[in-house]
C-alpha cells in the first residue's frame, strides 16, 4: 500500500491575507509533491467567530483560487479557536506544514503575523510557513533565490536540510546566512582581548561551521554561504528583501516537533520582506523531488 504524501495545511479565514497564504502552500505544494489541505476554524456556537455556512463559503473560495493540478481538500472544523482548530487539523492530516497569511496591520511586503497566526505558530506540530502582507505571484520564469538563516545550534541544520530540498526542486540557489553578533568596542571583554582579532577569528569560526554544517547537511545543494556582522534580526530582514523564501529553525527548547518561537524567529515574522518557512527541532524532512519549473507558483 502506497504510504499518502503529507499535505500542506493552510489556513482559510475569509480575508486577504487567507488568500495570499493559498498562494503560497500551491507553490510549496507544488515543490514538495504534496496535496493542500485548505481548513477553515468555524465556532462551536456560532457567536464568537463566524458560523459553518461562513467557513464552508471561505474553502469555497479558496478552493477556486489554487491551480487545477493540485490535489486539494477542503475542511471545516469546529473549535474553542482558530489557532486550536489548526493545529488539530495538522496534527490529524500529519500535515508536511502549516501556511499563514499575516496581519493586515504591517506594511506592503513585510510579515507581521496576528493573534491567530502567533498562537498558531506557538503550537504547531509541524514547520509554519507566514506569507507577508501583499505577497503576490510572480511570472514562472522569474529567477528564485532561497536563503536559510543558521545559527550554532542543531535546529540550524534541520531548516538548512529543508531550505536545500526547496532550493533543488525550484531549481534555486541557496543562499545560507550566519550572522556575528559583534559586541560593542567598550565591552569589559576587550580591555584584555584585541577587539578586532576577536572580530576575525569570530567570523573565521563561523564560516568554517557553516562550511561544515552545509559539506554535513546539504553537500550537492547549489549554496552561497554568506556571513555578515551585525544584529542577527535586522541582518536577516536585511536579506530577505533578496529572497524569496527565507528558512530558520525553532529554538531548542520546549516539545520535540513543535515550533517555539525565539527572539530571532519570532522578529522574522514580523519584519521580513518574504515568506518566512519556521522548522521545529526533531523534524526530519524528506527529500522532495525536482519539478517543472514552468509550475512552480513563484512569490
Amino acid at each position: 500500500m502506497t504510504e499518502q504524501p503529507h499535505p500542506v495545511l493552510v489556513g482559510i479565514d475569509g480575508s486577504a491575507s487567507g488568500l495570499e497564504a493559498v498562494a503560497l502552500a500551491g507553490a510549496l505544494a507544488v515543490l514538495t509533491g504534496s496535496p493542500v489541505v485548505l481548513g477553515a476554524v468555524y465556532s462551536f456556537e456560532g457567536d464568537a467567530w463566524p458560523a459553518r455556512e461562513l467557513a464552508d463559503r471561505w474553502l469555497a473560495e479558496a478552493q477556486e483560487r489554487l491551480s487545477a493540478f493540485i490535489p486539494r481538500t477542503a475542511v471545516a472544523i469546529p473549535s474553542t479557536s482558530p489557532a486550536h482548530g489548526l493545529n488539530q487539523l495538522a496534527a490529524a492530516h500529519d500535515a508536511r506544514l502549516i501556511v499563514l497569511g499575516s496581519s493586515r496591520r504591517g506594511p506592503i511586503g513585510r510579515v507581521l503575523t496576528g493573534s491567530t497566526a502567533r498562537r498558531t505558530v506557538h503550537g504547531a506540530p509541524c514547520a509554519v510557513a507566514v506569507a507577508p502582507h501583499g505577497w503576490e505571484i510572480r511570472p514562472a520564469e522569474a529567477p528564485l533565490v532561497f536563503g536559510a538563516g543558521i545559527t550554532a545550534g542543531p535546529e540550524a541544520g534541520e531548516a538548512l536540510a529543508l531550505a536545500a530540498d526547496l532550493a533543488a526542486a525550484a531549481h534555486a540557489p541557496l543562499r545560507v546566512l550566519s550572522v556575528v553578533d559583534v559586541p560593542s568596542p567598550a565591552h569589559p571583554m576587550f580591555a584584555t582581548t584585541s577587539y578586532e582579532g576577536w572580530r576575525r577569528s569570530r567570523r573565521r569560526d563561523t564560516e568554517r561551521d557553516g562550511l561544515e554544517l552545509i559539506e554535513r547537511v546539504a553537500p550537492t545543494a547549489d549554496t552561497e554561504l554568506k556571513v555578515v556582522e551585525g544584529d542577527p534580526v535586522e541582518r536577516l530582514t536585511t536579506a530577505s528583501a533578496d529572497l524569496d523564501l527565507l528558512v530558520v529553525g525553532s529554538r531548542r527548547y520546549g516539545p520535540i516537533r513543535r515550533v517555539l518561537l525565539g527572539g530571532v524567529s519570532a522578529a522574522l515574522v514580523d519584519r521580513a520582506h518574504c515568506p518566512v518557512l519556521i522548522v521545529p527541532r526533531g523534524v526530519h524532512p524528506e527529500s522532495t523531488e525536482p519539478v517543472d519549473t514552468g509550475q512552480v507558483t513563484h512569490a
